[in-house]
């Protein structure tokens, strides 16, 4: 995944990327006024030495942007499900099914929360090329 952005600070080998985002509608925002954050910060490492003010590139693995989204929206909407009907074949009672796939399923956002503190580092966006100098 590439985005474009600009520098707004730089500390050590890592920067503060200014990114303007990507919209499902086609960045006509004026048409249905749902987007609120055109912009976003993403803290980014800065292996090509570009300094504040330029205009750069920056990539991270389109296999790890996946990954994360699975594991954020897809895998507890799935435990969910799953846990809904296996234990709907188990118990009779509406209140025990919906209990334990609420449970279940904050364990899976959990697991996600969990996995993203002990795996930051590896889902860091990296700096590709300076586009424009300041």
């Amino acid at each position: 995944m590439r985005q474009e952005g600009f520098i707004k600070s730089v500390s050590g080998e890592f920067c503060e990327v200014i990114i303007h985002r990507k919209t499902a509608c086609g960045d006509n925002c004026a048409s249905c006024g749902a987007c609120r954050m055109k912009f976003q910060q993403v803290t980014a490492k800065n292996p090509v030495g570009a300094e504040s003010g330029d205009y750069v590139a920056i990539e991270m693995d389109s296999k790890k942007v996946l990954f994360s989204a699975f594991l954020v929206y897809i895998l507890p909407i799935l435990v969910f499900f799953i846990s809904f009907f296996a234990v709907q074949k188990i118990s009779s009672s509406n209140l025990v099914v919906i209990g334990v796939s609420v449970v279940l399923t904050a364990m899976a956002w959990g697991f996600a929360t969990v996995f993203d503190r002990r795996h930051k580092a590896d889902f860091v966006p990296i700096v590709t090329e300076i586009e424009q100098k300041a």
